[in-house]
């Protein structure tokens, strides 16, 4: 036993400074989205215009040099029909009258959009604009995990410089941030994930090594707690924590080493849905009897033609409907959609009906962001989501080849996150007070450690 207390001694410094950065970034990440700025909208804004007569897509297109596009739908501006337009290759969309095909007058349109999304989704509304930018790729304010690309910034005046990602092509809301949970979430980005090492496969064998000296200790001491302690009250106080730190200091670390090290095994990109052809949109999805109208999205559809989806505000309920390119109607509603969208992903039917899904779950969770999906069900067992609006495959869950990686995204909800405790009917903040107490008793029992170590090498010395 004298060995195993040498080797947990002679890792003591180490594991215990992973233990308190690593540790303390975790139990402080909550409070990163309970400081942060809430929506006070979480749909777009409803506005609809009167259908009409007017000219083919393919036309105006055509006078306008848009040969292709990435996105295209009707859409009310101030209560008229317009089509806003990504055309292929470019971040920015472009808005043109839809009788005269002529862009609008505000040249900025897209920018003016993003603006008024910001404020319906942050409740802004007199507040001043003091920045907006197109944002292309993902960065350190607005990570990866935030999923819609491309977004406008919009940041509003004021000591806590509220800034809005929205997107204007779904009229979406990407994420909202202020002053202070940047200053947070990029100390966060510094000290638990180790963002500032730039070159990828050194952070991965940074992190895997500090990882190691962490568990490796953890589980020196969980042996060592099978043994008589001492009897210095330091010591004494040292092991009683240690019986309430020891899972979570050895699951935290493994959990997040295990996320770590799936996220860098190759995956099979999804496929992307193909550019809308402007010389395809010879029709129109709706006519002058069809009233109001929400909107009507040009979908494009993986390995076939594209489809017109049009959403009608009825009374209470919105109504939809499905045309070809051409303007000849598609009997089915928005679930026949789905399965097109789905055989052009997955190269052929899916095994089983498609599912609804309205609401985030365990395997399609809140970072995919799109909702509503259809689940299709792969001939290998793979769940696909697929998003009728704008023809993306969202996520793909299971299968031969994404079974680690729900595995480990199992795990790490269960284990790392608290998820676990949602059986016993815990809410969010009360599992977050959880988990931050269990981070909080590593923390201590590594400092008491430290203390330890410190004493000891002062006896040692007085010796001497």
């Amino acid at each position: 036993m004298s060995g195993a207390r040498t080797l947990h001694r002679a890792l003591a410094w180490i594991a215990a400074g992973t233990a308190v950065v690593w540790a303390t970034s975790g139990a402080f990440h909550p409070l990163i989205t309970a400081i942060g700025p809430k929506p006070v909208a979480f749909q777009p804004p409803a506005s609809s215009f009167e259908a009409a007569a007017l000219p083919a897509p393919a036309a105006l297109l055509a006078s306008a040099g848009i040969g292709a596009a990435s996105q295209l739908r009707y859409l009310a501006v101030d209560g008229r029909p317009v089509l806003q337009v990504q055309p292929a290759g470019q971040a920015e969309r472009v808005y043109l009258d839809a009788a005269s095909g002529q862009p609008l007058a505000d040249a900025d349109a897209d920018r003016s959009r993003a603006i008024m999304l910001a404020r319906h989704y942050s409740g802004r509304a007199e507040a001043a604009v003091a920045e907006t930018r197109l944002v292309e790729q993902f960065e350190r304010d607005y990570p990866w995990i935030n999923r819609l690309l491309p977004v406008w910034a919009v940041r509003f005046a004021g000591d806590d410089a509220v800034t809005v990602y929205v997107d204007t092509g779904g009229d979406r809301l990407g994420t909202m941030s202020d002053a202070s949970k940047r200053r947070w979430q990029g100390l966060f980005q510094t000290l638990h994930t180790l963002s500032f090492i730039q070159v990828p496969y050194l952070r991965v064998i940074a992190i895997s090594l500090l990882t190691g000296t962490l568990l490796l200790t953890a589980a020196v001491g969980a042996r060592l707690l099978l043994t008589r302690g001492g009897r210095q009250p330091l010591r004494r106080w040292h092991r009683r924590l240690a019986w309430v730190a020891v899972l979570p200091a050895l699951l935290f670390p493994a959990t997040g080493l295990f996320k770590l090290l799936v996220g860098q095994l190759p995956v099979a990109a999804l496929p992307v849905p193909p550019n809308l052809a402007s010389a395809a949109l010879t029709g129109l999805p709706f006519t002058a009897a069809d009233g109001a109208v929400r909107e009507a999205v040009a979908v494009p559809v993986i390995g076939g033609a594209p489809v017109w989806r049009v959403v009608a505000p009825r009374g209470e309920v919105l109504n939809l409907w499905l045309s070809e390119a051409d303007g000849t109607a598609i009997a089915g509603d928005d679930a026949a959609l789905a399965g097109r969208i789905a055989s052009g992903a997955l190269g052929t039917p899916p095994a089983a009906p498609l599912s609804l899904v309205t609401a985030f779950d365990r395997d399609y969770g809140f970072a995919n962001k799109r909702l509503p999906v259809w689940r299709a069900l792969a001939a290998d067992g793979s769940g696909w989501y697929v998003e009728t609006r704008s023809g993306v495959v969202a996520a793909k869950v299971g299968g031969p080849d994404g079974a680690l990686d729900q595995a480990q995204a199992l795990v790490f909800n269960l284990l790392h996150k608290g998820h676990v405790l949602d059986p016993l009917g815990v809410t969010p903040n009360q599992r977050n007070v959880v988990m931050s107490a269990l981070a909080a008793s590593v923390v201590l029992v590594a400092l008491l450690g430290i203390a330890l170590r410190r004493r000891a090498g002062r006896h040692r010395e007085d010796i001497r």
